[in-house]
C-alpha cells in the first residue's frame, strides 16, 4: 500500500499581507490623530496673557487705556485687540468702537469686531478679543483705546491676586496678537476633526487588522508544523 499523501503546509502569505497591512494602517491612523490633534491645539488661544495679568507669548505687545501706540507694520496683516479683566469678578466692556485706528497716510482704519471671537483665561485672569482691523499699507499705525467712563480694568482697579506679590507689575488692561480669519479657523477646525476621527476610524481598522493577521499567521505556522510531521 501507497502512503498517504501528507497535508499540503499552509501558506504564510496571506496572513503576513494582513498583518503588514494593519500595522500600515495603524501607522496611518497615528499620523492622522497626531495632524488633528496638533491642528485644534494651534486653534486655540493659548499664551494671549499669562497668570499675572501681563502679555503672553503670542501677544505682539500690551496697550494701556487712552494711549498711543505706534505699530510698525509690513502691510498686508491683521491684528485683534483683546480686553483682560480680573478672574472671575471683572467684566468685560470694551467695544470697537472704543478702538481708534490712524494709518500711515493719517485716514482712519476701520475697526470691525473680531471675524472669530476667542477668549482665554490663566490664573486669575481672562481676555477677550473684542476688535480687529487690517493694517493693508506697510508703516506706522497710531492706535488709541478710549474706553467709556463706566470702564474698570486691572490696571486701575487692581484688587490683588493670589500668587502676585506686593512689587510684581500692574496687569495690563489689553493685549494685541495677529488677527484671526473664519475661513484659517473653519480649516483648522475641519482638519482637526477630520483628522482625529479618520485616524481613531484607522486605529480600529489597524488594529482588527494586525490582531486578526496574527492570529491567522499562529495558525497557519500550526499547521505547516502539522503538515511537515506528517510527511516524515
Amino acid at each position: 500500500m501507497h502512503s498517504p499523501i501528507p497535508p499540503k503546509p499552509a501558506s504564510t502569505t496571506g496572513p503576513k499581507i494582513l498583518t503588514f497591512s494593519g500595522i500600515a494602517v495603524l501607522l496611518l491612523g497615528i499620523v492622522a490623530l497626531i495632524v488633528g490633534i496638533t491642528t485644534m491645539v494651534s486653534n486655540l488661544p493659548l499664551n494671549i496673557i499669562t497668570a499675572q495679568g501681563q502679555p503672553g507669548s503670542a501677544a505682539l505687545t500690551a496697550l494701556t487705556m487712552s494711549e498711543e501706540f505706534e505699530l510698525s507694520s509690513a502691510g498686508g496683516l491683521s491684528y485683534d485687540l483683546w480686553e483682560v479683566q480680573q478672574s472671575p469678578t471683572g467684566q468685560f466692556g470694551l467695544e470697537p468702537d472704543t478702538v481708534s485706528v490712524i494709518g500711515p497716510d493719517g485716514n482712519s482704519v476701520a475697526v470691525e469686531p473680531t471675524e472669530v471671537s476667542g477668549s482665554s483665561s490663566v490664573g486669575g485672569f481672562k481676555a477677550q478679543s473684542f476688535a480687529s482691523f487690517s493694517a493693508a499699507k506697510a508703516g506706522s499705525y497710531t492706535i488709541v483705546i478710549t474706553p467709556g467712563p463706566g470702564y474698570s480694568g486691572p490696571s486701575t482697579n487692581f484688587s490683588g491676586t493670589e500668587g502676585l506679590s506686593a512689587d510684581s507689575p500692574a496687569p495690563v488692561d489689553a493685549v494685541m496678537t495677529e488677527g484671526s480669519d473664519f475661513r484659517s479657523f473653519f480649516t483648522g477646525l475641519f482638519t482637526s476633526v477630520g483628522g482625529i476621527i479618520v485616524g481613531v476610524f484607522a486605529l480600529l481598522v489597524g488594529g482588527g487588522l494586525t490582531i486578526g493577521g496574527i492570529a491567522w499567521w499562529i495558525n497557519a505556522n500550526g499547521r505547516r508544523k502539522r503538515g511537515f510531521t506528517a510527511g516524515v
